[in-house]
């Protein structure tokens, strides 16, 4: 893969903020493949990878004129892209969305860590011990963790009390924590899965 010398990084970029198309794609060159095997390695899927190399390289072009070439390039492309793919995560279906939070807030996106952890089961089980919980219980717990809604709005969409709500969120929390001990998951673990985004009662 190419490397690219800091000199000749912060000439591009100069020449990049005066509209010089060449030096864009200079830069393309040789950020673009890092930026695509980076965005696969949290995707896990190509399609997605490509669609955060262009938004990141548009978003440059786009703001070219406001570009520093004495602060890190590459930090400022990276920091766009992991900022994508926080977006794209956060339209994903309920599995995926705790992976990823599983992923960031307990090992840092590492490269390896697939190779160490079965994410995928591990989702299998809390999704598999959700569908088990009550229907209101499921619904509410839904609610506020896929959809992000607050307690007063969940309240008011099923026009019951904000205490009923936190209630229900208590006992839907308690129940994935007992069948999650009953499989010997850690206790950690389950604090990142279901606890750490938020108060179940905010």
């Amino acid at each position: 893969m190419k490397k690219i010398n800091e000199n000749i990084e912060n000439l591009l970029i100069q020449e990049l903020k005066h509209g010089n198309a060449e030096a864009f794609d200079q830069i393309f060159d040789f950020y673009g493949k890092k930026l695509f095997y980076f965005s696969l390695g949290y995707l896990k899927s190509e399609t997605e990878a490509e669609e955060v190399v262009q938004e990141v390289f548009y978003k440059i072009w786009k703001n070219r004129q406001t570009l520093k070439p004495e602060l890190s390039f590459k930090a400022y492309l990276f920091k766009i892209a992991f900022n994508h793919i926080q977006e794209l995560f956060q339209k994903l279906n309920l599995q995926q969305a705790y992976k990823h939070e599983l992923i960031a807030t307990s090992a840092g996106f590492n490269d390896d860590l697939d190779s160490r952890t079965d994410y995928q089961s591990l989702l299998e089980l809390v999704n598999q011990l959700i569908n088990q919980l009550p229907p209101r219980q499921k619904e509410i717990l839904i609610r506020k963790r896929q959809k992000g809604q607050s307690v007063k709005e969940i309240a008011t969409a099923l026009n019951i009390t904000t205490k009923t709500v936190e209630n229900h969120l208590t006992e839907a929390l308690k129940n994935l924590k007992s069948g999650l001990s009953e499989e010997s998951i850690s206790g950690l673990l389950y604090f990142y899965l279901f606890l750490r985004k938020d108060n179940p009662t905010t």
